[in-house]
């Protein structure tokens, strides 16, 4: 059975809607900038990837505003999009249409302002929980589209979306569903939420005064990563069904594989991240030189990049200098529970485009980071399998594998 994306919707810092992102992507735009949503001036860093053009007014109504955390409604602006894009789904039974969604914080917006009304001894607002519960966004989209099929939500940090989208190839594969909307989405350019990532010297304070050279993965000098928001969402269902229906195929979503350290609660660890990409590679039943470009999980920390970057040396071998390599999270930040829907998205417009987007701010790499990341400018290269890298806290790894046709 093959299992292909069908439609795609993103909403992110360098753009709305896959072409724009995708535009955006190959030419190296950056999408950080000082933070403008809350008074940053007492944080350690003031920078931020954030979908500025946003306006929930222009999807949803008042009522449904106040219902919802940002967190969801970015969600439901890329499932408009995805579905739009994979045209009309009215042949399936909506028992037969599910929704996987993946969130490492879930509605923090609405946790960090109501933790501020309590301890002012203001009341709480009646959808306070609601808009609060990780499993608020896929909830919703159900809702709003008539989904009544299985309805998932996976939290695994920085793999959520991840993991979420190889809960959806599990789901078309074993028949328990005909068609499901797969992703993630992520809001937590937050004051406390960014505290918290402070707290643990993750983040980049370094380059206030410089927010498009921040977000440095691979580069020597790269001081912590960029937090960031956004969604991205893809619409999968069976070949036969999408060709049935007349729909466009973007790639075939082939493999996917998990694993967990099982070592330290925030460290990376190479053992791990080398078991989930070769899981990946073994559920799409292929071997390891059929992999010609990895979207790399690169975070621009110190050690993560150093870790991933020895980890595929120890899966690839020597073919690991063959392979293209390139870092979203250069253009747009970390967006955690989204990132990976996000790069599942850059992942399969390299496949369908024949273009590899840049990994910017890469003047200087970190000498232990010798390997093909796409410094700076964008390369044409026809490639046939493309793997996306989610590694998260609590040792969560996930890799996704697409493929063309």
């Amino acid at each position: 059975m093959r299992i292909v994306v069908t439609g795609m919707g993103v909403v992110s810092p360098i753009g709305t809607g896959t072409d724009q992102f995708w535009n955006a992507a190959v030419k190296g735009t950056s999408g950080i900038n000082v933070i403008h949503c809350f008074d940053a001036t007492g944080q350690h860093s003031r920078i931020a990837g954030q979908v500025i053009d946003f306006d929930p007014t222009d999807f949803l109504t008042t009522k449904q505003i106040d219902q919802t955390d940002r967190f969801t409604q970015l969600a439901l602006r890329a499932t408009d999009l995805a579905l739009a894009d994979a045209g009309s789904l009215e042949d399936y039974r909506s028992r037969r249409l599910a929704v996987s969604l993946g969130s490492g914080m879930g509605g923090f917006s609405t946790f960090e302002s109501s933790a501020v009304r309590k301890f002012q001894n203001k009341s709480m607002p009646p959808f306070t929980v609601p808009r609060i519960m990780a499993n608020s966004a896929a909830a919703w989209i159900a809702a709003r589209y008539g989904l009544k099929g299985a309805n998932l939500t996976c939290s695994t940090a920085c793999s959520s979306g991840a993991n979420a989208i190889g809960m959806a190839l599990d789901l078309l594969r074993t028949g328990k569903a005909d068609a499901v909307v797969a992703g993630g989405s992520e809001a937590c350019v937050l004051p406390l939420t960014m505290a918290g990532f402070e707290a643990l010297h993750a983040l980049s304070t370094g380059f206030n005064n410089d927010p498009a050279h921040a977000s440095r993965p691979f580069a020597k000098g790269r001081d912590g990563f960029v937090i960031g928001e956004g969604a991205g969402i893809l619409i999968l269902e069976k070949e036969e069904d999408a060709q049935r229906r007349g729909a466009r195929i973007y790639a075939r979503v082939a493999g996917y594989g998990c694993a967990c350290d099982a070592a330290h609660i925030v460290a990376p660890d190479m053992d791990g991240q080398v078991a989930a990409m070769q899981a990946a590679i073994e559920d799409a039943k292929m071997i390891s030189n059929q992999v010609d470009y990895i979207n790399a999980h690169a975070t621009s920390t110190p050690l993560g990049d150093v870790i991933e970057t020895k980890a595929i040396k120890q899966l690839f071998g020597e073919r690991a200098q063959e392979i293209s390599i390139s870092a979203t999270k250069s253009l747009i930040g970390h967006t955690i529970g989204a990132s990976a829907a996000i790069g599942s998205i850059a992942t399969i417009m390299t496949l369908h485009t024949g273009m590899i987007h840049p990994t910017i701010n890469l003047d200087a790499a970190d000498p232990e980071c010798d390997l093909n990341y796409t410094p700076n400018n964008a390369e044409r290269r026809k490639v046939e399998t493309g793997m996306c890298n989610a590694f998260g806290f609590g040792g969560n790894n996930a890799s996704i594998i697409f493929t063309t046709l």
